[in-house]
């Protein structure tokens, strides 16, 4: 699969990140008689999604991710990506990965989104769950049915602010996070975010 690699400048590991409400735009038609067009449907909140029944697959997703769901995520369409695959190095280390993982960032604020490319059992996820809850740094947020064992963080390093929501979708354990500075927004605002985004990232995870 063809994808774009780049460097990314302000790339950070965090255990586990930016909201407000996008509203739709109406587009109103030109000249006389002309209806407007519909308004695009709101994006779906945490909270309104249903992962428990999706079923995400265990491959390479990025490249079908909306290009207006990775902009409203970062804050602009002009993003560089650091996308990688299984067996291949991880951004800005020397690990190998074991996953799918999707990198779209501009200076300042990051989103990301990967899948293990192993099957996980409930008890494997469980055990991710607690991991994850245990983390330095790091308080929970609801998860919603993000999937079922899910977990969601908020995680601080400096001025930076992680958000992430992991879940088990099948045999499929999949994250996603926005990153961005304390200082772009609130907590509050930074979880919306981060929940339209991962409902946006399984979304497409599941899909065939």
């Amino acid at each position: 699969m063809a994808r774009r690699t780049r460097s990314v400048r302000s790339l950070r590991t965090v255990a586990a990140v930016t909201g407000a409400a996008f509203a739709g735009m109406l587009l109103a038609g030109c000249g006389g008689g002309s209806s407007p067009a519909p308004t695009p449907p709101k994006p779906t909140p945490l909270a309104s999604y249903d992962g428990t029944v999706a079923h995400v697959q265990r491959v390479s997703f990025c490249t079908r991710i909306p290009k207006d769901a990775v902009a409203d995520a970062v804050g602009t369409s002009k993003v560089t990506t650091a996308h990688y695959g299984n067996g291949e190095r991880l951004p800005g280390t020397e690990d190998l990965s074991h996953e799918y993982g999707c990198v779209f960032a501009d200076s300042d604020v990051i989103a990301r989104s990967w899948v293990f490319v192993p099957p996980v059992t409930p008890a494997r996820a469980a055990q991710l769950v607690t991991s994850a809850r245990k983390t330095p740094g790091c308080h929970t947020t609801p998860a919603a049915k993000f999937g079922s064992p899910a977990i969601g963080t908020v995680c601080s390093s400096g001025a930076i602010r992680t958000v992430t929501y992991r879940g088990l979708f099948g045999d499929a354990w999949l994250a996603c996070s926005i990153a961005a500075p304390t200082k772009e927004a609130s907590e509050a605002e930074l979880v919306a975010r981060a929940g339209i985004w991962c409902v946006r990232v399984a979304t497409t995870a599941s899909s065939s």
